[in-house]
């Protein structure tokens, strides 16, 4: 992990030279996980009860000392994986009151995605996930991430897209989103990004963000549950059109193993790869076929299983804001 650390180091330091900011950052490219953003949650947890959890989109209450142990457990096997983590808190200043009073703040991935050109933040849906984007700009702003794009007005919600590479963007209507901040989005995006392919999908909460129907291994192929795309467009400047998914992905070259029904409602689709090929992914969420198949692909499983955690509802990538990866 020296070696690894040291790298990361000098890696920085060059970023700095070239743009300015504190650390290096941009996840465009499918390589090695270099840092993330997490939330060790705390007191406020202790918001949520027997009368309130569904408030607060919680599966059941949580056990707070358990949940925090198996949520640092996380954090430790990604450090042991040479994965620098950075705690939100040591980023906040004007806002650490606010921290105490978002139970969710912890499920940091639904806020950001990064891209080298910066970061695009959600605005995330009232009452129970209000102003969780504000104390993430802030720390992202210590950490000298800019903004590439915010979400301004107030009547409205955006929970979160997929960066598919440094030229297109994934975004999916889910019901943590408002179709016209997706439109804006889009309108904004385009003069940064090549290409949007949009989803639309079910307005349920298993299929509350993005990756709960589709996330990436390598750059050549995916975990899908295609029966959620109820209509797919292409977006590019100046231009729409309807498009099908699967076939899209296979003539980008992106071979897709679909999943069951019963695997995307334990979160198949969502996982953390640490490098194009390798992922971190709860032991509990997949069946022995897709299993099998991944590894006839030679796809490597960081296995992690879930106790506490499953209180939540969430995955280990809903844990995880990706900060940086870089390829070999």
């Amino acid at each position: 992990m020296g070696d690894s650390s040291m790298g990361c180091q000098i890696e920085n330091l060059n970023e700095v030279k070239k743009t300015g900011s504190s650390i290096a950052y941009g996840c465009d490219e499918l390589g090695k996980l270099k840092s993330v953003l997490m939330h060790t949650p705390g007191d406020e947890l202790l918001l949520v009860n027997e009368s309130n959890y569904e408030h607060w989109l919680y599966d059941k209450v949580p056990e707070i000392s358990g949940y925090i142990k198996e949520h640092m457990r996380y954090q430790e096997l990604l450090e042991s994986n040479g994965v620098r983590v950075y705690e939100l808190a040591d980023h906040v200043e004007e806002n650490k009151d606010l921290i105490t009073r978002l139970p969710n703040l912890t499920f940091l991935h639904d806020t950001a995605v990064i891209s080298k050109k910066g970061a695009m933040l959600s605005k995330m849906r009232p009452p129970a996930r209000e102003n969780e984007e504000v104390v993430v700009k802030e720390a992202l702003n210590k950490l000298g991430i800019p903004i590439l794009n915010e979400f301004n007005g107030s009547e409205g919600f955006f929970e979160g897209c997929l960066l598919l590479s440094k030229d297109t963007v994934f975004v999916a209507d889910t019901e943590r989103h408002t179709y016209p901040f997706i439109l804006e989005f889009i309108s904004n995006i385009l003069s940064e990004f090549d290409e949007i392919i949009y989803a639309r999908i079910p307005k349920t909460r298993r299929y509350m963000h993005p990756d709960t129907i589709f996330n990436r291994i390598r750059e050549d192929l995916a975990l899908a549950y295609l029966p959620a795309f109820e209509e797919s467009r292409l977006y590019t400047e100046g231009s729409r059109e309807r498009i099908d998914f699967e076939g899209f992905m296979r003539e980008k070259g992106v071979e897709i193993i679909p999943v069951s029904d019963s695997e995307q409602s334990r979160l198949a689709c969502s996982f953390v790869p640490l490098d194009s090929g390798t992922i971190f992914h709860y032991d509990i969420a997949l069946n022995t076929e897709t299993k099998r198949r991944l590894a006839q692909e030679g796809v490597e499983i960081i296995p992690f299983h879930p106790e506490a955690l499953l209180a939540g509802g969430g995955s280990l990538r809903c844990h995880t804001l990706r900060l940086c990866r870089r390829k070999h």
